[in-house]
C-alpha cells in the first residue's frame, strides 16, 4: 500500500493524516480536498490488482546490501537519470574516492573512465549479490597505471593493498571492514609501501638508486654525486666513507643505518691523515692523487713528456719514470712504434682479434683511461658477427665471455666457431628433437626474447589437435618423464592411440583379435557423444518399422560384464531373436 498512500497525499495537498481508508483535512479545504481524493481513491482502486506487487513494477529486484539504504522509489533518481542513457555523474557523486582517481588522472578507474559503472557493478540482483566480481590473480595492474615489475611481480596483493597503506583521504575515513575489502586508496610512491631505510637523507624518489629487480639492485653511480670516485677510491668499502649509525628506530628489526649526508669530503683530511705532520700544506693533491699515495706527480717545472713523441696521457701519466726507463735509461724506446699499445703490453686477448682490421689494436676498444672499462658497447655488438637480439641483450657480458685458458694463460673468450643455441645452452629436451634442430634450429620453435615464447605448430606434427584435444593442457599429454637418464618433459609419443589416453568404456566390447578397440569407427575428436554409428551398416541388427524410435537403452542397458568393474552398457553380443525383447512372443512360435 506504499505507492497508493504516497499517492493520495501527493493528491491531498494539506492531507495531516493518513489511516489507509481516510484523508483528514484542514477545516478551510475539507470540501475542495475531499473531493480530490474521491477520484484519487476510484483511480488507484481501480488499478488496486497492479499494486499488489509494487517492487516488481517499480524495481527490477532489491539492491545489493552496499546500496541497501537506497532501496524504495524515491531514492531511484539518486542513481538514475531519466532520458539519459548515463547515470556515471550520479555513481561519483557517491563514490568520490573514484572521482578523486580521475582528477588525478591515476589508478584503473581513470584508464576506464569511458566505460558505464553499469557494465562492471551490476545491481538489483538481491541483497546478496556480489557487485564487484573479479579476480585478482587474472588483473592487469598495467591498467592502473602503475604495472608490476620485477620484485613487484611475485609481491600478494594484499601486502600492499591493505589498510595501513592507504593515504587517499576519503578512503582512510571509511570503516575498518571497509578498507580491509577494497583495493583502492594506494599511490605510487615508494613510501607508501616501504620505510625509508635511509631516515629521509636522500630523499623520497627512490627510483635514483634502486629499482624494482630489489633493493640490493641499486643503480647508483658515484660520478653523479659532488664526490666523484676516482683511483682507489673506487675499491673502498662504502662503510669506510659512510659509517653505520643507530638510531634506535627498527625498520625490518634493524636500527642501523649508514650515513650519507653530512659526510665531509672537500680535503683530503677529511679522511686521510697527514703523514707529513702539515709540513707540506694542505694540498695533497699538488703531489699525489687518487691513484694512490706513492705514485707522486711530477711538478709542472720537472721535464715536460708532452715535448717527446710520446705525450703522458691518462693512466700514462701516473706511472712512476721507472717502469718505462728501466735503470735510468730514457733511450729505450727510441725507434720503437709507440703507435701501438703491444709495443709495452702483453695482448691480454692471446691473438683473438689478430685478424679483425686495425690487426687488434687496443685502442679500438680502450682508451688511455684504463682498460677498463671498454668502449665497445652494445652498438659496436651489432658489427660483430653474433648480433644481440631479444632476451640476449640483457645477458651480463661475462656470461657467455667466460675465462678459459689460451695457450697456458688466462684470458676471456671471445671467439666461437659455432654460434648455434646449442654452443650455450644445454639441450633441455634431452635429444628428442636432434634432427629438427640439427637442420632448423631452436629457432623453429622458439624465439630469441625468451624460451617460454612460442612458435609451435601442433598440425604439422604426427597428431594434429582437432575437436576436444585443442582445450586439452599441453601437460596433460606431455608429462615429466626421464630420457637417457634426464628428467625431462615428454615430448616424442610413439603411441598415439586413443587407449594410451583414455579407458575404454565399453570394457572390450568392440576389441579386435589384437585387443584394440577402432574407437574412430563411432566417435571423433569432437566428443565422445556425438557417435557417428550406424546401426543399419555398422551392426547384425538393422533398426527398421517400429525399431526406429525405440530409444537406445531398452535394448542396451547397463550391466556388470566382468567381475571387479563397473557397470557399462552392453552392446554386444545381444540375442536379436524377437522373443528376446518381446515376451509375448515364444521362441519356437
Amino acid at each position: 500500500m506504499d505507492i497508493l498512500t504516497e499517492s493520495v497525499r501527493a493528491l491531498c495537498g494539506s492531507v495531516t493524516s493518513w489511516n489507509g481508508n481516510t484523508c483528514f483535512a484542514r477545516s478551510r479545504l475539507v470540501k475542495s480536498n475531499m473531493r480530490c481524493v474521491r477520484i484519487a481513491l476510484v483511480l488507484l482502486m481501480g488499478c488496486f490488482p497492479l499494486l499488489q506487487a509494487p517492487a516488481q513494477l517499480v524495481s527490477p529486484g532489491k539492491l545489493s546490501r552496499f546500496h541497501k539504504h537506497l532501496e524504495g522509489v524515491k531514492n531511484c533518481t539518486k542513481c538514475h537519470n531519466f532520458g539519459k542513457s548515463s547515470f556515471r555523474e550520479n555513481c561519483l557523486d557517491c563514490h568520490k574516492e573514484i572521482r578523486t582517481h580521475i582528477k588525478k588522472a591515476t589508478g584503473f578507474h581513470y584508464y576506464t573512465r569511458k566505460i558505464e559503472c553499469s557494465r562492471c557493478h551490476k545491481e538489483h540482483h538481491g541483497r546478496d549479490f556480489q557487485i564487484v566480481r573479479w579476480d585478482p590473480k587474472k588483473f592487469d595492474h598495467k591498467k592502473t597505471g602503475f604495472a608490476l615489475e620485477g620484485r613487484h611481480a611475485k609481491v600478494e596483493c594484499r601486502k600492499c593493498h591493505n589498510p595501513n597503506n592507504i593515504v587517499q583521504r576519503e578512503i582512510r575515513g571509511k570503516s575498518r571492514a571497509a578498507k580491509k575489502r577494497t583495493y583502492l586508496g594506494l599511490e605510487p610512491a615508494c613510501g607508501n609501501c616501504h620505510a625509508d631505510e635511509h631516515r629521509g637523507q636522500l630523499g623520497t624518489k627512490c627510483s635514483r638508486c634502486h629499482d624494482a629487480r630489489g633493493w640490493k639492485e641499486i643503480t647508483f653511480s658515484h660520478a653523479k654525486a659532488r664526490f666523484k670516485l676516482k683511483g682507489k677510491h673506487a675499491t673502498v668499502a662504502c662503510a669506510k666513507c659512510h659509517p653505520w649509525q643507530n638510531d634506535g628506530k627498527s625498520i625490518a628489526g634493524d636500527t642501523k643505518f649508514l650515513k650519507f649526508k653530512g659526510v665531509a669530503y672537500t680535503s683530503c683530511l677529511d679522511c686521510h691523515q697527514d703523514q707529513h705532520k702539515g709540513a707540506f700544506g694542505a694540498n695533497c693533491a699538488g703531489c699525489h692523487s687518487p691513484v694512490g699515495w706513492k705514485q707522486v706527480r711530477i711538478s709542472e717545472s720537472d721535464f715536460d713528456h708532452g715535448k717527446t713523441h710520446f705525450a703522458l696521457l691518462g693512466k700514462h701519466a701516473r706511472v712512476p719514470c721507472a717502469k718505462c726507463h728501466e735503470g735510468g735509461n730514457f733511450k729505450t724506446y727510441m725507434n720503437k712504434n709507440l703507435e701501438s699499445c703491444l709495443t709495452c703490453h702483453e695482448d691480454f686477448h692471446r691473438g683473438q682479434f689478430a685478424g679483425r682490421p686495425g690487426g687488434g689494436e687496443c685502442k679500438l676498444c680502450h682508451t688511455v683511461e684504463g682498460f677498463v672499462p671498454s668502449t665497445f658497447e652494445l652498438r659496436e655488438h651489432e658489427r660483430a658477427r653474433f648480433t644481440l637480439q631479444g632476451a640476449h641483450v640483457a645477458v651480463p657480458c661475462n656470461k657467455c665471455h667466460v675465462k678459459i685458458i689460451v695457450d697456458g694463460k688466462e684470458t676471456l673468450r671471445f671467439r666461437w666457431e659455432s654460434f648455434t643455441c646449442a654452443s650455450c645452452h644445454e639441450d633441455y629436451h634431452a635429444g628428442q628433437f636432434a634432427e629438427k634442430v640439427s637442420k632448423e634450429g631452436c629457432q623453429s620453435c622458439h624465439v630469441e626474447n625468451s624460451w617460454h615464447q612460442m612458435e609451435f605448430d601442433h598440425a604439422a606434427t604426427a597428431f594434429p589437435l582437432i575437436g576436444k584435444h585443442v582445450a586439452v593442457p599441453c601437460e596433460k599429454c606431455h608429462k615429466q618423464g626421464r630420457v637417457d637418464g634426464k628428467t625431462t618433459i615428454l615430448y616424442r609419443i610413439e603411441d598415439r592411440s586413443c587407449r594410451s589416453c583414455h579407458r575404454d568404456y565399453h570394457q572390450g566390447q568392440f576389441a579386435d583379435a589384437t585387443g584394440l578397440t577402432a574407437c574412430g569407427k563411432c566417435h571423433t575428436p569432437f566428443g565422445w557423444k556425438q557417435s557417428t554409428f550406424d546401426h543399419n551398416t555398422m551392426s547384425r541388427f538393422r533398426l527398421t518399422g517400429a525399431h526406429v524410435r525405440v530409444k537406445c537403452e531398452k535394448c542396451h542397458d547397463k550391466t556388470v560384464l566382468s567381475p571387479g568393474k563397473g557397470p557399462t552398457i552392453k552392446f554386444k553380443p545381444l540375442d536379436t531373436a524377437c522373443s528376446s525383447c518381446h515376451k509375448e512372443f515364444k521362441r519356437d512360435e
